[in-house]
């Protein structure tokens, strides 16, 4: 039972049903969002979900962010981190050194010409136009409702009753309300038709067309949905057009009649994120670490003038007359905030192609960088302990992860990471009884966290305790179905029902049928190991 590699913890990753960032989530697997797997022949850490790194509103204009997260009751690594950056991101700073960017030589010429040419009499050649467009033609399939179907009979259908594309506004306020249902492939296809409008649907890759900021948030929004769905295929091919949004239309000096003298990218950070990390997602990792590379040269570059009192885009040392000294202290803090995702990104990547001393030494430049809270040190401190544990490093680990060799009244711990950093020492040496104390310690701090349920049931089918580990589980799901029925959680669930009994599939299909009854149409059928 040990070997079976499906069995996987995870510190709290909620779901509520307020925000929609983290459904987002683009990086590819990260320490922030830990599940810690069993293998062979140490307690690896491990993740099947991601930290919010671009955590930009893919629904506004420009780069504004939202912190539109549904886990409100997320207590996972990152989530201080993301609320510290979206406090300076929501800050009243200036557009222009919001949007800021430094363009590629080549680009500046070309965009200096156009400012310099009359109006509607520049013409440019197509290899130096972003030409994107739908790589599928279609709507994307409900295959939780395909499958109900299929082992329940049409009689089952009655009780689905999820939002489609159209059942709502053909709108962004449309994509949002998917979105915050856990509608997303309904969402994909709602972003295929508002794409189309502008001339950028099925057929359109390689075809000139004009771009806004809310063409390039839609873009972000469908990219991020692709991700989340692991519609890989799709996901390379229509964001390969983009590039690495350098093209003289993907910023607002391309379209002088529209924006007049306003300078800058019209293309959000967060999408530049997006973009960099995608590579990884189909097996180019290395690729992704150079992307995050230029990225993280170019935030440096835009740091320093802003610090110098320069021009945020200069690459010639131009003097930037307008920017007065709060607006360049709140443009440093924000850009050095944005680094600071880069970096994140950085080590998720490491991890991803396991260089774990490169993500212990981002880690470490982390924790020196300024203005962290303690709490947020404390999160640095106890990523890095983790990542020796990747390592199985348990030596190394208990330098930065607390261990509680007794749960006293005299020794309580002060958080529920805590708590978790002690379980996860705990399973390190194989000392599951005291690592299923921590989780349940943890979970008398944060009852809804249905993740550290997740850990005790693991924990108990570790100690030979199937039938307790299986009860476990069952009751969090009868407890609460719409938080509980998460893909980790159904896939344990299943592997126990397996190594229970050999007539499982009852209990699979009970599983389908609250699926069907109570999630939209984001959960990967798979989980529930069925034999279509």
């Amino acid at each position: 039972m040990a070997e079976n590699n499906a069995i996987k913890m995870k510190e709290g990753d909620s779901e509520a049903n307020v925000d929609i960032s983290r459904y987002l989530n683009s990086a590819p697997p990260t320490i922030f969002d830990e599940i810690i797997a069993f293998q062979k022949p140490l307690f690896d850490v491990q993740s099947t979900s991601v930290s919010q790194v671009s955590n930009c509103d893919p629904l506004s204009d420009g780069s504004r962010t939202s912190a539109y997260d549904p886990d409100t009751l997320h207590t996972s690594t990152s989530s201080l981190l993301d609320a510290a950056v979206d406090r300076v991101e929501h800050s009243a700073l200036n557009d222009a050194y919001r949007d800021a960017w430094i363009p590629s030589e080549h680009t500046r010429k070309i965009l200096g010409s156009i400012a310099t040419t009359a109006t509607g009499t520049s013409h440019l050649d197509r290899e130096n136009l972003t030409m994107p467009g739908l790589a599928v033609q279609g709507d994307m399939p409900d295959l939780i409702k395909n499958a109900s179907i299929h082992f329940l009979g049409e009689d089952e259908n009655i009780h689905r009753n999820v939002l489609t594309a159209s059942d709502v506004t053909q709108d962004e306020r449309g994509l949002r309300n998917l979105i915050q249902v856990g509608c997303y492939r309904a969402a994909v296809n709602l972003s295929g038709r508002l794409l189309a409008i502008y001339a950028q649907g099925y057929g359109k890759i390689n075809q000139p067309s004009k771009h806004t900021p809310h063409s390039l948030q839609l873009w972000y929004t469908r990219l991020s949905l692709l991700a989340k769905l692991r519609q890989i295929d799709v996901l390379e091919n229509e964001s390969k057009p983009f590039g690495n949004l350098d093209k003289p239309d993907m910023y607002f000096t391309f379209y002088p009649e529209l924006y007049g003298t306003r300078r800058g990218s019209m293309a959000s950070f967060a999408f530049r994120l997006l973009l960099a990390e995608i590579p990884a997602y189909y097996g180019k990792p290395k690729q992704t670490l150079e992307n995050l590379y230029k990225l993280l040269a170019t935030v440096n570059q835009i740091i320093a003038n802003f610090r110098a009192g320069l021009s945020p885009s200069s690459s010639e040392g131009t003097k930037d007359a307008k920017i007065s000294e709060s607006d360049q202290q709140d443009a440093v803090k924000l850009w050095t905030a944005r680094k600071s995702r880069i970096l994140v990104s950085v080590v998720n990547c490491a991890i991803g192609m396991r260089n774990y001393i490169l993500a212990i030494e981002i880690l470490e430049d982390l924790c020196k960088l300024p203005d962290w809270t303690t709490e947020q040190i404390g999160i640095f401190t106890s990523a890095i302990g983790r990542v020796h544990l990747f390592l199985g490093d348990v030596t190394a680990a208990e330098k930065y992860l607390v261990r509680l060799l007794y749960l006293h009244k005299e020794d309580k711990p002060t958080s529920v990471r805590q708590l978790v950093d002690a379980g996860l020492m705990a399973v390190a040496e194989n000392a599951f009884q005291e690592a299923y104390n921590c989780f349940q310690y943890a979970s008398t701090m944060d009852p809804s966290n249905v993740m550290l349920i997740n850990n005790m049931a693991v924990c108990l089918l570790y100690t030979g305790q199937l039938k307790a580990a299986v009860s476990l589980f069952e009751s969090a799901i009868n407890k609460n179905p719409l938080k509980s029925l998460q893909e980790p959680i159904l896939l344990n669930m299943c592997t126990s029902y397996e190594l229970h009994t050999t007539h499982c599939k009852q209990p699979k299909l009970h599983l389908l049928r609250q699926l069907n009854r109570y999630k939209g149409d984001a959960a990967d059928i798979q989980c529930l190991k069925l034999a279509m």
